[in-house]
């Protein structure tokens, strides 16, 4: 039987838009870049562009949606306004079957947004404003959220709000009640540099699964093998992946390597990471060995990276349903 995973992350609605690249020259925007702003730079630009689609997204939301394209089950806590965007991502996390828990908020910011900007050669550009995201705060969360879970997912991101944390804080005790795995996402290694030590503390101290890219690894052992295999050595399972290496997987002092799949064109790397943990935690939560999950998470990953945008599109669930 498939196990349940409930989510906490920031709450963004992606917005996609065409632009020319004066658009990005008018707005200061470094090509290629993503620039966080303040609520009036990014009212100015949402009221000038044409938008193509609007999609909820951040990292956890994004792994959750596919776990529950894929026909797990899934649940997210993330903070939004009770605004246009608000609804909006709320609908588009329900209507891939992810039950949204957090109640909206009525007052304070506005919902976080990020705009992509894509100009014709493909490439993306996005301005974000986090927005509500930030003012998750522990009396959001609830007792009945983590009724018959079975594991819970953390982003690091999170960590940049003081009140997330203690958001973060309240769920981990319940979690630890109530016996839940506990799986923490690096996110970026800017971050874990900033938070290291936090990092370091909460992940030897509560977390059973950490999933990062390499360099938020070496960043988080200062690129130390023997700090790196006490983190490691710390938790049940750590799954490190290595872009167009695949990725390991450690377990009980065991490495389990895992090939990347082919890529011929890779067209928007920034789901990747995202899809990897979509697809490693959707083959465990039904109980599939860590190399299996490994492969279909590696699977996932380099399929999602040949297509703008991190949530997976028709073909992308076609494909993987006959490879799965």
């Amino acid at each position: 039987m498939s196990k349940k995973i409930l989510g906490m992350g920031n709450a963004v609605l992606d917005i996609l838009a065409e632009a020319k690249e004066e658009d990005l020259k008018k707005n200061n925007l470094k090509k290629g870049t993503m620039a966080l702003v303040a609520q009036e730079e990014s009212d100015k630009l949402l009221s000038e562009i044409n938008f193509i689609k609007k999609d909820s997204g951040g990292s956890v939301a994004n792994t959750l949606a596919a776990i529950s394209l894929f026909g797990g089950d899934s649940y997210f806590c993330g903070k939004v306004k009770n605004d246009d965007l608000g609804k909006v991502f709320v609908q588009s996390m329900e209507k891939v079957g992810t039950k949204f828990l957090c109640e909206m908020a009525n007052t304070g910011l506005p919902t976080a947004r990020c705009i992509v900007m894509v100009t014709s050669d493909g490439e993306r550009t996005m301005q974000t404003f986090l927005g509500a995201s930030t003012t998750l705060e522990k009396n959001d969360i609830t007792n009945s959220f983590f009724d018959e879970i079975d594991y819970i997912l953390i982003e690091g991101y999170l960590w940049s709000s003081p009140s997330a944390r203690e958001a973060i804080k309240k769920s981990v005790n319940i979690s630890k009640e109530k016996k839940l795995k506990i799986v923490f996402s690096l996110s970026d290694p800017g971050l874990v540099n900033m938070f290291k030590n936090e990092f370091e503390n909460f992940i030897i101290n509560d977390v059973d699964i950490l999933i990062g890219n390499e360099s938020e690894f070496n960043e988080l052992s200062n690129n130390n093998n023997e700090t790196l295999k006490k983190i490691t050595d710390s938790v049940d399972i750590a799954a490190i992946t290595l872009g167009e290496n695949g990725a390991k997987i450690i377990h009980d002092n065991e490495i389990i390597t895992i090939k990347a799949n082919k890529v011929d064109k890779v067209v928007d790397s920034t789901g990747a990471g995202d899809m990897f943990a979509a697809g490693f935690l959707y083959k465990i939560l039904n109980n599939n060995s860590l190399r299996d999950s490994g492969e279909f998470g590696c699977n996932v990953a380099s399929r999602i990276v040949t297509q703008y945008g991190a949530r997976p599109s028709d073909d992308f669930l076609s494909f993987i349903k006959q490879s799965n």
